[in-house]
């Protein structure tokens, strides 16, 4: 499987940010662009498929529904 990692607000409402790696999300949220877009709040992290994410971003922007509702991510 190919996967992304991904940044999404507390409220699980969002994805705020988007890499190829743990590494690279941890590089991103810690730039100063990443810092602007979470804005100093907390955020979930969670490993994604490529493909599932992919159909995930484009539900949400169709219909405007949060990611929280159409992901219920394993525990």
């Amino acid at each position: 499987m190919n996967y992304q990692y991904i940044a999404v607000d507390l409220s699980r409402q969002q994805i705020l940010l988007v890499a190829n790696s743990m590494a690279a999300l941890n590089r991103l949220i810690l730039s100063t662009e990443g810092q602007h877009i979470i804005k100093r709040q907390a955020v979930w992290l969670y490993r994604i498929d490529r493909q599932t994410l992919s159909q995930v971003q484009q539900r949400m922007a169709e219909i405007g529904t949060p990611f929280g509702q159409l992901v219920r991510p394993e525990k």
